[in-house]
Formats: C-alpha cells, sequence, structure tokens
C-alpha cells in the first residue's frame, strides 16, 4: 500500500514539474517578421515558419505600366484577393526576364 501511495505522489511531481517547464524559441539569423498589406501576408523568396495550406498560383500579368517591385507586388496582391478570397498570405517569387508567380497560402 505505501508503494501505491509513494509511487502515486512521484508520479504527480514529476507531472507538475514537466507541465511548468517553461519552452525557449531561439530566433536564428534568417528569422524575420513580414509585413501585412491589404490583409495578406507577403513573403518574398522566402517561406513562412508556420505550417499552411497552399491555395493555387497567381501569374503576374504582362501589363504596360509600373514594373518596379511595389507595383508588380501590389497587383499580384489584388489578383491573389480576387482569386483566392480566403487566403491569409501570399509568396512571391520573382523572375528576371521571366514570369512572376506568387503562390496564395491559408495558415493551419
Amino acid at each position: 500500500m505505501k508503494k501505491i501511495i509513494l509511487g502515486s505522489l512521484i508520479g504527480v511531481c514529476m507531472t507538475t514539474i514537466l507541465a511548468f517547464t517553461v519552452a525557449n524559441y531561439d530566433p536564428k539569423k534568417s528569422t524575420a517578421e513580414v509585413e501585412q498589406y491589404e490583409g495578406l501576408y507577403v513573403f518574398v523568396d522566402s517561406k513562412p515558419v508556420k505550417e499552411y495550406d497552399y491555395l493555387g498560383t497567381v501569374k503576374a500579368s504582362m501589363t504596360l505600366g509600373d514594373t518596379q517591385y511595389t507595383g508588380c507586388r501590389d497587383r499580384m496582391i489584388k489578383k491573389c484577393k480576387k482569386d483566392y478570397p480566403q487566403a491569409d498570405g501570399i509568396i512571391i517569387t520573382f523572375k528576371s526576364g521571366g514570369a512572376d508567380k506568387a503562390d496564395a497560402i491559408k495558415f493551419k
């Protein structure tokens, strides 16, 4: 009987100690916070750390006008919001001399 009580007491103590252990997250040199534009988190040539579901790909339309980063980014965000309204974020990949694309994602 004493062994059962002693074993139960040790088990409760161990559970209590493990329950209050704090996990530390050490950011790496590559860890960063991304900006949010028009309600979407924008990742450029990077990927989110948090798990996500892939919704689809948006390709940049070849229009004359603003070919700078901001203009291309804003057009892809607008198209992503239209095609995938449930998206939480967008992963943009720019191709020099090629078609830019962006993947619409939904965080889990």
